[in-house]
């Protein structure tokens, strides 16, 4: 007996059963990319158990079964996402809850909820990809479900689902100029929701704390920051090595944010010589023009060093003791101004002061297994120093020489950490973007009473 007889002495229920389970399966595969190993493993159980169980013509599990699938879903979500609201959370839950939803088809009522929920999943396809390879498997999505729809409406007997689904087509082709028209012609309002960016997804850019691990995913900004004209011949750049335009430098944490140290307007900060005594340069300088967009914040973007102070029309300018060329007021305008770097420079105290002490400072009860990293770093007797010799150079090395050969990576979606982002990193996922490296590595720095910052 052929598959297709097989089906057709099939009971109606079971044989509609089986072709909703296929059409779900369609809507949920393309998300498997983006979802969680244990997501997709739960909905494809879940799936062929409902197949199996309309095949055998078993009954349905119970309640309190349905109730521990839940439990497990939400704990995986949490354990994953580290919250159950974002876009990445939503997704996995809607996936498996789409898939309970089938283990209690009991009423009508039950099927349709099944219906509307697969729509959504369908159109959160588009979360991810509005490629017209995506377009098209979804086309194929919405005319199965409109199918089941259809079918589920015709109660009496036993009609053929080829039928249903000619019924299916002919309604969205008779729906389809009037959905055209609204198109075309209905004002088309910026959605509420702010889709298909994400409220864990962070975008690439200046800003005023660097909030570590409650990103899930960075989104490149692709945006023109600053252009830069060098006075050299025919215009060429310096060497890539040389082509850092300082920020923000980060030098305080709490534990989940880091922050630049304070500068006012009208301290004694700004009152200072705008170069600071430490900073010595050496060869010809680098001259270059650059026009800066406005970033609402008051960094002077120039190349690493400038000692003579850029001159920026309707403002003043300084320089803080890590080289940062800040400005009075926040750039809320393009500005253009010309600047002299040398990228020959030494800057900072050579030995130990006080003023140092701020850069060693961690908030306690924050990433203890990365203090203990440090201890055991500090108490190794192969990185220990000879006699008068400083024991930086060696735990520096050997901290970067971890992060070459440990089996760390760069990732834009690294997913939301939680409280102990450095531990997390160093230990547990061993991936992440700029902002998880830089903090792990700093932190790691500090914990060995080496002074630190993020620039």
């Amino acid at each position: 007996m052929t598959l297709r007889q097989t089906l057709a002495t099939l009971p109606r229920d079971t044989r509609d059963t089986l072709f909703l389970l296929v059409v779900i399966a369609w809507v949920v595969a393309p998300q498997v990319a983006h979802l969680p190993a244990w997501t997709s493993a739960m909905a494809a159980v879940v799936l062929v158990w409902r197949g199996w169980l309309a095949w055998k013509g078993r009954a349905l599990p119970g309640r309190w079964a349905l109730i521990a699938w839940l439990a497990v879903a939400v704990a995986g979500t949490l354990f994953t996402h580290q919250t159950i609201l974002g876009r990445d959370a939503g997704v996995t839950l809607i996936v498996v809850l789409l898939a309970l939803k089938t283990l209690e088809v009991r009423a009508r009522r039950d099927a349709m909820v099944i219906f509307f929920l697969g729509f959504f999943t369908m159109l959160s396809n588009f979360f991810y990809s509005q490629s017209l390879v995506t377009a098209a498997a979804m086309l194929v999505a919405l005319l199965g479900l409109l199918t089941a729809l259809v079918n589920a409406h015709m109660p009496v007997g036993r009609p053929p689902l080829a039928h249903a689904f000619r019924l299916a087509g002919s309604m969205a082709l008779l729906g389809a100029p009037i959905m055209a028209a609204l198109f075309l012609l209905f004002p088309r309002m910026a959605p509420l929701w702010g889709m298909p960016s994400d409220s864990l997804t962070g975008r690439s850019g200046l800003s005023g704390v660097m909030r570590v691990g409650n990103i899930a995913e960075l989104a490149l900004d692709d945006g023109v920051a600053l252009r830069v004209r060098f006075d050299t011949p025919g215009g060429a750049p310096p060497p890539q090595s040389a082509l850092y335009f300082r920020g923000p430098v980060y030098s305080t944490f709490d534990g989940s944010e880091w922050h630049p140290l304070s500068y006012r307007v009208g301290t004694r900060s700004m009152e200072r010589p705008a170069t600071p005594a430490q900073l010595q340069v050496q060869g010809e300088p680098l001259r270059y023009e650059v026009t800066l967009e406005p970033h609402q914040r008051s960094w002077l973007l120039v190349l690493d060093a400038a000692r003579d102070q850029p001159t920026v029309p309707g403002m003043g300018t300084f320089m803080t003791d890590d080289l940062q060329w800040l400005t009075t007021r926040p750039i809320t305008d393009v500005v253009r101004y010309r600047a002299e770097s040398y990228l020959q420079f030494r800057h900072g105290p050579t030995t130990a002061t006080p003023a140092l002490r701020a850069y060693t400072e961690l908030p306690p009860g924050f990433n203890p297994r990365t203090l203990a990293l440090a201890q055991a770093l500090r108490t190794d007797p192969q990185l220990a120093p000879a006699s008068g010799q400083d024991a930086v150079p060696a735990l520096v090395n050997a901290a970067l020489a971890r992060l070459r050969t440990g089996g760390y990576r760069y990732t834009l979606e690294p997913g939301v950490y939680g409280q102990h982002t450095a531990d997390e990193f160093w230990f547990d996922r061993k991936e992440g973007f700029c902002e998880h490296i830089a903090s792990a590595f700093v932190v790691l720095m500090r914990a060995m009473d080496i002074p630190a910052r993020i620039v």
